[in-house]
Order: C-alpha cells, then structure tokens, then sequence
C-alpha cells in the first residue's frame, strides 16, 4: 500500500508548513506530501506543491490533488490538523473504502467522529462538542466520513467519481458519502486513529460564507439526491437552521433547484436521535426530533 497526503490551502501559508512538517512524523510514512494551493494570495513555498491558478473552493482543490495522485490510497487533511503519528498507521490496518478517526478541538473536547445524515439534509459530525468516551471509543462501519482528515483508496474515484465542484466548500464531503452509500460502499471509524482540529481556520466559523454555502449546498444535496422525498424532514431543517444563523446574525437563504429524479436512500435518524439521547442534545437536534419522527 502507498498513500499521498493531499493538504488543500488557501492562504494561511505557515499553518500548512506547520502541517507538512507534522505528517513527516507519522510512524508510517506518506509516500507523497502534496499541497494544493487553491490560488492564495498567500502561497505556500515548499518541494511538493500544485498551484491552482484561482481560487475554485476545497473541492476543486482536493479533486486536483486526487488526480495527479497513482498511490494505491489517499489522505485529505485539512492544513488546521495536527494528527497523533500512528493516525495513518491505525487507519490503514483497519482497512475499508474509506476510513476517519477522532479528531479533538484545541479546548480537549471532540470537533467530530464519523458523519450521520438526516432526512431533513443536515449531516451531523457524531460527537462534536461532547467529552471523549463511551460511544466515541467503539469502533465502527461507518458510511459517511467528513474530508476534513480522511483515508480514501484512491480508486473511488472509478467506482463513484470525484468530489462535486459545483459545492465548492461545505458539504462536497456529504454529497461524496451519499455516493458512495448508495453503491453500498462502506468505511470505518477507528477510535484510536486522533488528531486535533483547531477549526474553521479559514472560513471563520459562523461567517457569513459558511452560513451561505451550508444553506446553499444543503439545497443543492436534496436536490440532487432526495428527488420529492421527505419534504417534512427537509422543510423543518431548513426552519431549525434559518433560526440558528439568525440568532448568529446572519440570514439563511436555501435556493431552489430542480429536484433529480432519485431512488430510496438510507438515513441515519435513529442513530442520531440515540446518540444524541445518550450524551446530551443539541439545540438544533432536539427540535428536529420534535417535528420530526426519527
């Protein structure tokens, strides 16, 4: 097995070297370190790098990565990681399509574990903002994981194609697991694969740009994928997330595309809703889960 490390970046230069310089300390060795600098203003200098002409959004970013990628798997890192030095180690031994482990915020508490979808649209990252412990040290088969650290083979992308473009950033990692739950193409969650996210380091977290780009490709997901499907689930969603974005100051707009025809898809409802019961609710889940039967 070989595997290329794929760091997208726009701007925050010394962070992505900081991330270089980390995943040179794991205790099995990339065969590749390869950063995709999405068109900075900022540009990263190193031995190893792709620059892409203007800024196209993660996506872009990581599909370029992707393609000029002929090791057998690769890694996505987000250039605010800092992974343990047995992260590739662990999740390489665990096998799977895919494979994510248990990322930590800079305060000890969790930024994420493996990613469940609603039927309303939202994906939820299983234990964001919750201790370590109990359900997080189980590991699991998982079917969705977010790009924000990631193992992949790098032959998904023949058997369910690349990332979506036009998501640009946010929710082109959910769109991508959609796929690949529907060609029933599993991956696992390994607990002792960690790292620490410091989170949203280039976005901002609650910006402006983060609250237009989730509502946008929220729409754009169900679209695409739920055809005329639970429109309850999807309608309380986008209710519970416009309240959310407004209490933050912002205004959430879901634009409207032309629904796909698209076939039956498993969610995650129930697993969520238990989760969510059993280690404390969130604002957001707590109401779905009243106007909405899990």
């Amino acid at each position: 097995m070989s595997v290329t490390a794929i760091i997208p970046m726009w701007n925050r230069a010394e962070l992505t070297r900081q991330c270089v310089v980390a995943l040179r300390q794991q205790t099995v060795a990339f065969d590749r370190i390869l950063v995709v600098d999405d068109g900075s203003t900022e540009p990263f200098q190193g031995d190893d790098v792709l620059r892409l002409p203007e800024n196209r959004g993660f996506a872009a970013a990581v599909n370029a990565g992707w393609r000029a990628a002929t090791t057998t798997h690769i890694a996505v890192i987000n250039n605010d990681v800092r992974l343990h030095p047995a992260w590739l180690e662990h999740l390489l031994a665990a096998g799977g399509w895919f494979a994510t482990g248990k990322l930590f915020r800079p305060d000890g508490l969790l930024d994420g574990t493996f990613d469940l979808l609603s039927r309303g649209g939202f994906a939820w990252r299983a234990g964001h903002g919750r201790p370590d412990g109990g359900p997080w040290d189980i590991p699991r088969e998982i079917s969705m994981a977010a790009f924000t650290a990631v193992l992949l083979r790098t032959e998904l992308r023949e058997k369910v194609g690349y990332l979506d473009e036009s998501f640009g950033s946010y929710y082109e990692d959910v769109e991508f697991g959609v796929r690949c739950r529907r060609a029933g193409l599993r991956g696992r969650y390994v607990p002792s694969a960690t790292g620490v996210h410091e989170g949203s380091a280039t976005a901002g977290a609650w910006s402006a740009f983060a609250v237009r780009q989730i509502s946008t490709n929220h729409a754009r997901l169900v679209a695409q994928h739920w055809g005329k499907r639970h429109r309850w689930a999807v309608v309380a969603a986008e209710f519970l997330w416009r309240e959310l974005a407004r209490r933050r100051g912002h205004r959430a707009v879901f634009p409207v595309f032309p629904a796909q025809p698209a076939g039956p898809l498993p969610f995650d409802d129930a697993l969520i809703n238990g989760l969510q019961r059993e280690t404390g609710f969130d604002t957001f889940w707590r109401w779905y889960f009243r106007l909405v039967r899990p």
